[in-house]
């Protein structure tokens, strides 16, 4: 039975999307992006698709806010401001191309590229490069753009500021306050197509504990990884993520 048949969840389809998210908030708390592609295709399969999306930006932006919150001191407010202006454009550009261009082959695109650049870093490890002059230009926009198009942009902040922030709770708080405010944007834009009702709250309010979990997990975990280990698994849940994202769209 579908979640939503009812507005307190069957328990089989409750723990089973309870587990989904403990898995995508635990990999999400490590890497600040992914859980929508981590966990978007499980819970489509309890969760009609209309409502994942919804679903996956309420506990984001709880779950970030939560998180950039208990870590506020760590926030670095230069590259917040770097990144902000370029992202809130970039938005507002991949929301108005959501409406007008073909998502199977944008999907399929962006899916092949993130690919790409996650085996890329992953097989032709470099030295690390002097931060480009515009890189916060180039970021911004371009996590805007795909996560107005998809959702799905936090891999591009994730890989701007773990080269400019070796310190690992700074990366850490400011990638939480950009997913935040990324999934506030969405969850408005959700409000006003009718997406997010009293039915889907009681929902996120119910995995919410999950989603927590994740996090918590993730910290932990974190703390036992070394600076190169954890730009590996960034890299490699990259490829992941495009690889999901392809074949949810061949599916």
């Amino acid at each position: 039975m579908p979640l939503l048949a009812i507005a307190i969840p069957p328990v089989p389809d409750l723990l089973f999307a309870s587990a989904v998210l403990v898995v995508a908030y635990t990999l999400f708390s490590l890497s600040g992006f992914g859980s929508a592609l981590i966990a978007g295709a499980p819970l489509a399969t309890v969760l009609p698709v209309s409502r994942v999306i919804p679903l996956l930006a309420l506990l984001d932006c709880l779950g970030s806010v939560r998180r950039a919150w208990l870590s506020r001191h760590a926030i670095d407010l230069m590259q917040l401001r770097a990144l902000l202006p370029a992202m809130l454009v970039g938005q507002l550009l991949g929301v108005q191309a959501l409406s007008q261009l073909p998502q199977r082959g944008l999907a399929l695109l962006m899916g092949g590229f993130v690919i790409t650049y996650g085996l890329g870093k992953l097989l032709f490890a470099r030295p690390p490069s002097p931060p480009r002059r515009h890189g916060a230009l180039l970021a911004g926009l371009g996590g805007g753009v795909l996560g107005g198009l998809f959702g799905s942009g936090g891999f591009v902040y994730a890989s701007y500021l773990e080269q400019r922030l070796p310190e690992r709770q700074q990366f850490r708080a400011t990638q939480a306050v950009l997913i935040g405010l990324s999934t506030a944007w969405r969850l408005l834009l959700c409000a006003l197509g009718g997406l997010i009702d009293g039915q889907l709250l009681i929902i996120a309010f119910s995995l919410l504990p999950a989603a927590w979990l994740g996090d918590w997990l993730g910290k932990h975990i974190d703390l036992r990884l070394s600076r190169a280990q954890l730009t590996r698994l960034i890299h490699l849940l990259l490829v992941a993520s495009g690889a999901n994202l392809i074949l949810r769209i061949l599916h």
